[in-house]
């Protein structure tokens, strides 16, 4: 065999390197477009999923709703009852549900629509502390008369009931400003057979809402901290806020 024969000189050579080098770069191109295709496509269908399979209204809120249906919108039983970042029992039987739309008085001036509710659970906080009573109770502004603002409506009621929130408490050891909501205003002290109890009450969109945490006589071995009553009520009311914003319509 010649010398011509026995291997690849000049642009055969130069070929030959750049050809098997050019595949081998799109071979490994071709393994780092499928790696991040696939990637790709199991986020999109997990996003996927989870929309379709969403643990609430505060999982899925897109485009503002223009209307609701009469006792469509139930806080307790659908926002509250989901919520498994707390430990909760429900104690009342839910007959305090009142739409508007269906019966009873909206009970707010300017206001043609209300929903309303007041239910009662015991709440197991976090960390091992003993139970305690939790009230919670809201009016939700659905419509006003002509010319009014729902927003507006809530906020007055949202300052009638902040004037007499410390009413609940029998020995009021700090109160003010708070940091949850739109706007927000806490009560934190004692009841009268020594309890520690905390009051919140919060305006979401065209919503107010008032949080009662108490320690149950029975069970408490000291007084509970502000600051554990706060933990709790923040995982509450970073849920409702969402729940709220998707219920109430534009």
């Amino acid at each position: 065999m010649s010398a011509r024969k026995k291997g690849l000189h000049g642009w055969r050579a130069a070929v030959a390197v750049f050809g098997c080098g050019s595949l081998a770069a799109f071979g490994v191109f071709g393994v780092l477009v499928l790696v991040v295709s696939t990637f790709f496509n199991a986020t999109s269908s997990g996003i996927e999923a989870s929309a379709e399979t969403g643990g609430g209204p505060a999982e899925q809120i897109g485009e503002a709703r223009s209307s609701l249906a009469a006792e469509e919108m139930n806080v307790c039983d659908d926002n509250l009852d989901p919520l498994t970042t707390i430990s909760t029992t429900r104690m009342d039987s839910g007959e305090d549900y009142v739409d508007t739309e269906t019966g009873g008085e909206p009970g707010i001036e300017g206001a043609s629509r209300v929903v309303r509710d007041n239910c009662l659970w015991t709440i197991t906080p976090s960390g091992g502390s003993t139970p305690w009573d939790f009230e919670f109770q809201y009016d939700a502004i659905i419509d006003v008369e002509r010319g009014g603002s729902a927003e507006e409506l809530a906020s007055t009621v949202f300052e009638e009931r902040r004037a007499g929130l410390s009413e609940g408490v029998a020995d009021v050891e700090t109160e003010g400003s708070a940091d949850f909501g739109q706007k927000s205003y806490s009560v934190y002290g004692s009841g009268e057979q020594g309890q520690s109890v905390y009051l919140l009450v919060v305006q979401a969109k065209s919503a107010v809402y008032v949080i009662r945490f108490e320690d149950q006589v029975e069970g408490s071995v000291a007084a509970v901290p502000e600051n554990t009553f706060r933990t709790e009520a923040r995982k509450i009311t970073n849920f409702l806020g969402h729940g709220f914003e998707y219920w109430i319509p534009e």
